[in-house]
This record gives C-alpha cells, sequence and structure tokens, in this order.
C-alpha cells in the first residue's frame, strides 16, 4: 500500500485541511483545548478511509489475483484480516502528526490532558470502524472508484444518522448509529463503554460481511 503514492497524497491533503481548520478554531476559541479539532480530524478521517481501503480487496478481483490468494492453504478470515489491518496500521500512521497540535498546546499553553487522550481513542476507534466499513466495500466490487464512492456513502450516513432522526419515529434508534455522536463523548473526555462496544462492533460486522464476500467470490 506504501508502494503507491495514495498514502502520502491523503496525509498530506488531510494534515493540510485539518492545519487550516484546526489552527482556525484555536485563534477563535483562544483556548488551549484540543477538544474542537476531534470532530474535525473525524469527519476528515471519512474522507480519507473509503478512497485509501477502496483497492484492498477490488484491485485483486480486478487483476484476478483473488483466484490465487484464495487458492493458497490460508484460512480467508486471515486473508481479510491481513488486508484490514494493513489499512487499519496505515489510517493510524496518518493519524499520528496529529500530536504536534499536541505539542503546540503544550508549549505556549497547559491544556488538559484527560480530553487530548480520550480525543485520540475515539479517533482511533473511528478509524477501526472506517478501515473496515472501506474494506466491507472494496470486497464487493472489482472497481475502486466504485468501491471508493460505496464505501463514502455508507460513512456519510453513519457520520449524519442523527440529523433530523427527531422527527422520525424510529429517530432514538438511528441516533445511536451516529459516529459523530459516538465520537462526541470522546472528545469531551469521557470514554463510554457503550461507545466503545458499538465501534468494536461495527468493526466486527463489516468484516464478516467482508469474509462472506470474499468467500462467495470463491464459489463463482
Amino acid at each position: 500500500m506504501w508502494a503507491s503514492p495514495l498514502p502520502y497524497v491523503l496525509g498530506a491533503a488531510f494534515h493540510a485541511t485539518l492545519g487550516v481548520l484546526g489552527w482556525s478554531q484555536l485563534i477563535g476559541r483562544e483556548q488551549a483545548v484540543f477538544q474542537p479539532l476531534v470532530p474535525i480530524a473525524g469527519l476528515l478521517l471519512l474522507l480519507v478511509a473509503p478512497i485509501l481501503a477502496s483497492r484492498a480487496v477490488s484491485d485483486e478481483i480486478r487483476t484476478g489475483t483473488l483466484e490465487l490468494l484464495l487458492s493458497i492453504p490460508v484460512a480467508h478470515g486471515r486473508l481479510v484480516a491481513a488486508k484490514y489491518f494493513a489499512v487499519l496500521v496505515t489510517m493510524i500512521a496518518l493519524l499520528v502528526p496529529v500530536g504536534l497540535f499536541v505539542l503546540l498546546l503544550a508549549l505556549y499553553a497547559s491544556p488538559d490532558w484527560g480530553p487530548i487522550l480520550t480525543g485520540f481513542v475515539g479517533l482511533a476507534l473511528l478509524a477501526a470502524a472506517l478501515s473496515a466499513i472501506g474494506l466491507l466495500a472494496s470486497s464487493l466490487t472489482a472497481s475502486q472508484p466504485i468501491a471508493a464512492i460505496g464505501g463514502l456513502f455508507a460513512v456519510l450516513v453513519l457520520w449524519f444518522a442523527h440529523t433530523g432522526s427527531e422527527a422520525l419515529p424510529v429517530g432514538g434508534f438511528l441516533g445511536a448509529f451516529s459516529f459523530s455522536e459516538r465520537l462526541r463523548s470522546f472528545a469531551g473526555g469521557v470514554i463510554d463503554l457503550g461507545d466503545v462496544v458499538f465501534f468494536v462492533s461495527v468493526v466486527v460486522v463489516s468484516l464478516v460481511a467482508a469474509r462472506v464476500a470474499v468467500e462467495s467470490r470463491r464459489r463463482r
């Protein structure tokens, strides 16, 4: 994955945008707080993850190498897990430079370290969930652009699931699936076990579905 220019281009765009938006938040608030940067980084991850994961399996399908991978004596679950961890490690690597904001805050002020630590935990869990959804989208098609668009649509729906849900009879149920609402508590300095379970559940369900999709390719 790192042999292609994709992680570098996405990483540069991610941090350039986060730098401008995050710095404007700090200047506007005139406070040494990390909290406003968490939702901004989360929203940008929504755009990065589906594109980054789009070629993980779809490229194997397009080139015909997936059949070769499925023919070797390796469990399909391990194949999916390896693809997933490749995407996830890349996502975490892209998040690491966000720590420069923390360094600036520590140099020029006395920030509260609790919300900083929980904010990073929330972003890591969000990255894990987004990577799994992106991998699932990649396993459903041989087209990388379609995988990226499909994954982006799915994560955007989940990010804005709470928007306008109050007017619906099942509004509370839909709001429980909102990534942005789940991330809010981490940004505020709270690690809610329910939020952790939610993100982990999204990862598990997405990877199981991706494994089923990969196995279905072998039976065709």
